[in-house]
């Protein structure tokens, strides 16, 4: 049974800040991965899981003329969202607050491309989400889900035996704002998708690395929040905690602070032979016309 800590939406907001250029670079290759180089871009593609819009900036800017819909269970994240990239929009930012658990707020078959980054761990059935996406997807459209594995990360920490007990504590601890946990589900992806009605085209793997023990970089977030999400639990004394974090500002002051993560990502299709086997299957179920 998961470790459970309250921790309100809020926190997860500041993990992710443009001005940290490992963020940049991780939601590029995200929207890399959905083909929104110049040129490539769909005509309406999907954040589900947006937060407060980090990935819809990039999405937003490489879209042209297409339609780009953010959708996230947190109205605070997606207040931010508007916030921040409403009236840079252009009228091509639609956002929706919905659960991730029930089914989207989409039409079938809307979407020509749509992004699902850092939220499967969260939901109790990954299985019943993917056929949600298969629906609101054209035929051909393609999906890119992506996850962390928040037991790779790495921290350079002066006492490397405790920091491996924050880090497999943190990933196995269920925050309240998850419906589920699973903090090793990146490494799975690529079997989750596999039993999609998707097809898988490519899976990968990338390093996301940020330098630098102060805010708002990822290093010095998740440092952060790790404390904090352990200090609820009650598993590790504040004592313990305070020393670790002290002991990474020390190694910044030399320098030498480092974190990093791994990020796993699979590209599915909606295999573009469904519609036609549909109206097929219909023709041969047609009676004669009279």
């Amino acid at each position: 049974m998961p470790e459970r800590a309250g921790d309100g939406m809020e926190s997860e907001l500041q993990y992710e800040s443009p001005s940290d250029p490992a963020v940049v670079a991780r939601h590029s290759r995200l929207a890399d991965l959905l083909g929104t180089a110049a040129g490539e871009a769909p005509g309406a593609v999907a954040d589900l899981g947006c937060g407060d819009g980090v990935t819809l900036e990039v999405l937003l800017e490489r879209a042209g003329a297409g339609m780009v819909v953010g959708v996230d269970a947190a109205v605070p994240a997606l207040v931010e969202a508007e916030r921040r990239l409403g009236r840079g929009s252009g009228g091509r930012l639609t956002l929706a607050a919905a659960d991730l658990t029930a089914p989207l707020p989409l039409r079938d078959g809307s979407l020509d491309a749509a992004l699902c980054h850092n939220v499967l761990e969260s939901l109790p059935d990954p299985d019943a989400f993917l056929v949600e996406v298969h629906r609101v997807l054209r035929p051909g459209g393609s999906l890119v889900l992506s996850h962390p594995d928040y037991d790779t990360m790495v921290f350079t920490a002066p006492d490397l035996a405790l920091t491996r007990r924050l880090v497999h504590a943190y990933c196995d601890t269920q925050q309240d704002w998850m419906s589920a946990v699973n903090g090793t589900i990146g490494r799975w992806l690529h079997d989750i998708a596999g039993r999609s009605p998707l097809e898988v085209e490519l899976v990968c793997a990338s390093t996301v690395l940020s330098q630098g023990f102060r805010a708002p970089m990822l290093g010095y977030m998740f440092a952060q929040h790790v404390a904090d999400v352990l200090r609820r639990t009650g598993e590790f004394p504040d004592v313990v905690l305070d020393g670790w974090l002290d002991s990474l500002a020390e190694v910044d002051r030399r320098g030498a602070f480092l974190w990093s993560i791994n990020d796993y990502a699979v590209r599915c299709r909606k295999p573009a032979a469904s519609v036609a086997g549909s109206l097929q299957r219909r023709a041969v179920a047609r009676p004669p016309s009279s």
